[in-house]
Formats: structure tokens, sequence, C-alpha cells
């Protein structure tokens, strides 16, 4: 609902010289209100960023969510290369695509990293597991708007095909 806010001329001359190309009155108010509730340009940033981004994405013919799609991606190319090695798939997928956790990991290693937690970052139900030659992994449940793009671009190279759906 909109409201209809008299000020007197003077009031909205001022209002205007702190006006930059097409802010309307609205604008302004909230920029000074903003000022003067203390809230910063990069405080204002940091707050939309945390807005999930709940993209979802079609692939063989299933929606994901960006740590369902990267776990059957990953399972995807274990089921169609069964000999690969945890060295192997680590050049395919490296870790500095996702950050500090990894695309994946040696599910005995993420085991002991996390013993006694509850967030473990991880798929690590025994269904999950994908089994290589010379390991289970488990694959990294810490994906974002942030860093899924680096995913997307590997998988693209290695022919899948995954497309962002509108419904997201």
């Amino acid at each position: 609902m909109s409201h209809v806010i008299r000020i007197p001329a003077k009031i909205y001359n001022r209002l205007e010289q702190h006006a930059q190309g097409f802010d309307t009155p609205a604008n302004v108010i909230e920029k000074l209100l903003n000022h003067y509730e203390g809230l910063t340009n990069k405080a204002l940033e940091s707050s939309e960023k945390r807005k999930k981004d709940t993209t979802k994405y079609i692939f063989r013919d299933s929606a994901y969510g960006k740590s369902r799609l990267v776990h059957a991606v990953i399972r995807e190319h274990v089921l169609a290369n069964p000999d690969i090695s945890y060295e192997e798939l680590k050049h395919l997928f490296p870790k500095s695509i996702q950050g500090s956790t990894g695309v994946f990991n040696d599910s005995e290693y993420v085991e002991e990293k996390y013993k006694g937690k509850t967030n473990k970052r991880h798929f690590i139900k025994d269904n999950d597991l994908i089994q290589l030659t010379d390991c289970k992994i488990t694959v990294s449940t810490e994906w974002g708007a942030g860093n899924i793009n680096g995913f997307l671009q590997s998988a693209s190279s290695l022919g899948y095909e995954i497309i962002p759906s509108s419904d997201g």
C-alpha cells in the first residue's frame, strides 16, 4: 500500500539535492533512512548476498538443488567411468571449484575430521557414498551461488548438460 506524504517545497528541494540519476523521492528517503539507521552500503550488499539462491538445475530429466546436483553428476561420472581413481576424479573436479571443503573427499577422512559434529558438510549416508577404485568418497553439501558456476563449467567440459530451471 502506498502512502502520500506532503512535504514543503523547501524540504523537497533539499531531498532533490541528494538524488542521482533516476532516483525517486522514495529512493532518496530510503537512502536517508539507511544513513540515519547506520546501514552502510557494505552492510546492505551483505544482506542481499545472504538471500538464499533457490535455483534448481535440470540434469538427466530431474530437478536438483545445488548440492544434490553436484552429487548426481559425480555419481553419474563414476558410473560411466568405473575404473576412475580419487586422483583422476580430483583432476576433473579440483578442490578449488568448491572452496575450503572441496567438491568431494575420502569418506574416512570426513568421518575423522567431523567426528562428534552433527553437520559433516558432506553426504555421509551409506547410499550417498560413491565407490572409486581406491576409496569411497562423499560429496560436499556446501554449494551456493558463489561456487556452483565453477562446478557447472567443469561438468559442461565433460559433456554433461545441466540447465538452470526458471522455477528456482
